[in-house]
């Protein structure tokens, strides 16, 4: 395969890897417009947009062919989340509600950081597989039991992404009980792109170094076989 080629595979699973996050933003802000301009309360178009990105989500659990812990909590997340949406009916309170769902990721996330296995841990272990298939997981889960640097880069990148969830959260709550509806419905992303982008760079930090311990412990496990 030509570099060439290789780069467009790369930009492509880049893309196809950032989509299910775009439709989160896009599905609930382009729901909301549509619908309240042709008469449809605040309310129940953002309950709309809500339940179509329930859906997207949903749909992306199943086709990665199971059901983890984190995929039960979001489909537990979004059935509590419409009970209270229709219980309630404050189109506010439907925009804010996401706000105590971010922040429950954010403290899960930080309560996990100084723990033997930091969330972080498990969801850069498929880098590892992707990079260095069979020997990249043994090489990995060595790091994971016995390198203090490579756990401080984990608890060092969890900590970031746990901050950024609250702070998202907090600012949302902020944001949504400070302006319009309308206004509220996109102003309430840009936090959200913001804390994201800070959470990609610090991600692509750590990546680095923790793709060079990976590399360094592979070799010396080449170098001494068992």
């Amino acid at each position: 395969m030509s570099t060439s080629t290789e780069g467009q595979v790369r930009h492509a699973r880049g893309i196809v890897g950032v989509l299910p996050y775009l439709l989160d933003i896009i599905i609930p802000l382009v729901s909301y417009y549509v619908l309240t301009s042709v008469g449809l309360s605040s309310f129940w178009s953002l309950l709309v947009g809500g339940a179509l990105t329930a859906i997207v989500s949903i749909i992306n659990t199943i086709r990665r062919g199971r059901i983890d812990n984190l995929g039960i909590l979001v489909i537990v997340e979004i059935a509590l989340g419409l009970v209270l949406d229709l219980a309630v009916r404050d189109p506010r309170l439907t925009l804010a509600r996401g706000s105590l769902f971010i922040a429950l990721a954010g403290i899960w996330i930080l309560g996990n950081t100084f723990t033997g296995r930091p969330v972080t841990v498990d969801i850069t272990k498929t880098f590892a597989a992707k990079k260095g298939g069979k020997n990249g997981i043994i090489a990995f889960e060595w790091l994971a039991d016995n390198s203090k640097r490579f756990v401080r880069i984990q608890r060092s990148l969890s900590t970031v992404w746990g901050v950024m969830f609250l702070a998202y959260a907090a600012v949302r709550v902020v944001v949504i009980y400070s302006v319009s509806i309308s206004e509220a419905v996109w102003l309430t992303e840009i936090p959200g792109i913001l804390a994201v982008v800070i959470c990609l760079i610090a991600s692509a930090r750590a990546g680095k170094q923790l793709e060079a311990l990976v590399n360094d412990r592979m070799e010396h496990m080449s170098g001494n076989p068992a």
